[in-house]
């Protein structure tokens, strides 16, 4: 580990900071990426800040693919440079940021907030495939994010929904079957919720629920869907 912090690399870091090419700084950012991750399971907290520091600075007017497969790399680490892993979560390129925001669990939930108000599509899907997003996040997400989104919500058994956030979801599953298909997979939708995703849905999109339903919601799917039928009568009277 002491060789991250050997004066031969650390002048040849000032040298390519000061007048490396940007093929030089890229092979440079590999070269010190490849250290951490050969070591990432071993290194203390000071020791990451360490490297920390180092790849903020190589990271500058490197191409993007190189900083997606650095995003890539980093994800799923469990000590990560934090705050590089930050500037990468709030890049403008939705590839760069989309691995840290979709995996990497040491950004704080109000950076994630942050992001999921100021970005756009790309950003809130790799937010909404967290694996856990709370009621907060998930109300922004379903407030600002496109069908991609709230799908990607649907299918996340992490996402916890508040009672509004429910409500907007059964709007959009009016619109969307995957949404509808997606909610009623979930082990934790009440039954409320559910009997009105089914009274709203079409004869066509009531039998798909039903077919895909966990068996426990089964029951509950033909109770809703013959309570709608009998009231039909009444409506058109």
């Amino acid at each position: 580990m002491t060789v991250i912090a050997s004066p031969d690399l650390i002048a040849k870091l000032d040298d390519v900071l000061r007048a490396g090419s940007p093929d030089l700084r890229t092979r440079m950012l590999q070269e010190v990426a490849g250290l951490f991750l050969d070591d990432a399971h071993r290194l203390s907290e000071r020791q990451v800040g360490l490297f920390d520091d180092i790849l903020i600075r190589l990271t500058e007017s490197v191409e993007l693919r190189t900083l997606t497969t650095l995003s890539r790399s980093l994800a799923d680490l469990h000590l990560v440079p934090r705050e590089l892993a930050r500037r990468l979560a709030n890049h403008d390129d939705a590839d760069v940021a989309a691995p840290i925001l979709r995996n990497c669990a040491c950004i704080p939930d109000a950076d994630l907030i942050d992001i999921a108000w100021m970005r756009a599509e790309g950003h809130l899907c790799a937010i909404a495939g967290r694996k856990a997003v709370n009621q907060e996040l998930t109300d922004i997400l379903l407030m600002r994010g496109d069908s991609n989104v709230l799908r990607a919500l649907a299918s996340n058994p992490g996402a916890d929904m508040t009672s509004a956030g429910l409500a907007m979801m059964v709007d959009a599953a009016e619109r969307d079957g995957d949404i509808a298909a997606a909610l009623v997979s979930r082990k934790d939708l009440p039954h409320h919720v559910l009997a009105d995703l089914v009274m709203r849905s079409t004869p066509r999109q009531q039998a798909r629920l039903f077919r895909i339903a966990r068996p426990e919601f089964q029951h509950a799917i033909r109770a809703a869907i013959d309570a709608g039928l009998a009231a039909k009568p009444l409506q058109a009277v």
